[in-house]
């Protein structure tokens, strides 16, 4: 008996046109997916900087607050006053009214 020899050439790599058009489907919706999860990941980092400016502006906020409280004060009113040459009275400040002329 002889030996049968076994063919090993390929035969042709067909794709059908309903297999091409659920690829190119399939490709679309996997560059979509990578687009969105980019963006989404750049609006998260936006937020966060965000979050992050608001705190810092909230604590500068609250910081100024406090020193025009401060600066509000009337020993600090007093001590601005005294440099620039300006005492509180030792006497009650009399008024002076006028008359009207009737």
């Amino acid at each position: 008996m002889a030996k049968q020899k076994k063919s090993i050439a390929t035969p042709e790599l067909r794709i059908p046109a309903e297999w091409i058009n659920y690829l190119l489907f399939l490709f679309v919706v996997a560059l979509l997916y990578i687009y969105l999860s980019h963006r989404t990941d750049n609006i998260v980092r936006d937020i966060e900087a965000t979050k992050r400016s608001l705190v810092e502006k909230r604590a500068e906020n609250i910081t100024l607050k406090s020193e025009l409280m401060q600066q509000r004060s009337r020993a600090s009113l007093e001590e601005r006053l005294a440099e620039r040459g300006v005492k509180e009275p030792n006497r009650a400040v009399k008024v002076i009214r006028k008359q009207k002329d009737d």
